[in-house]
């Protein structure tokens, strides 16, 4: 008499052979990059233009107000800058990919 065979399991991620595929990954040093410009993006414009308004209403008088004013601001501008980077890492990313597929999208 022989000992039946193991069994092996023909489910869970652990045998179904998830990381063999070739999945394309996107580079994470560009993320990292993004990711630190869009937050540097929106701590400068916040610091610079919440000071700005604080410069002027020392000037002016109505300090909580114009701090206020300028931090709205410099949060809007900032987002602004934000978006405008983005469409255009779109754009560039758009561009590649097109170039690589050729001028009728066949690779």
């Amino acid at each position: 008499m022989t000992a039946p065979a193991p069994q092996t399991s023909s489910f869970g991620w652990y045998r179904s052979g998830a990381g063999t595929g070739s999945v394309p990954v996107a580079p994470s040093r560009g993320m990292a990059d993004s990711a630190w410009s869009i937050t540097s993006r929106i701590i400068s414009g916040l610091l610079l233009y919440t000071g700005l308004g604080w410069l002027i209403s020392r000037w002016v008088g109505h300090q909580s107000l114009l701090m206020a004013v300028g931090a709205l601001v410099g949060l809007a501008l900032a987002y602004v800058l934000v978006f405008r980077g983005l469409a255009r890492d779109a754009r560039a990313e758009q561009g590649t990919a097109e170039s690589r597929l050729g001028p009728a999208g066949e690779a």
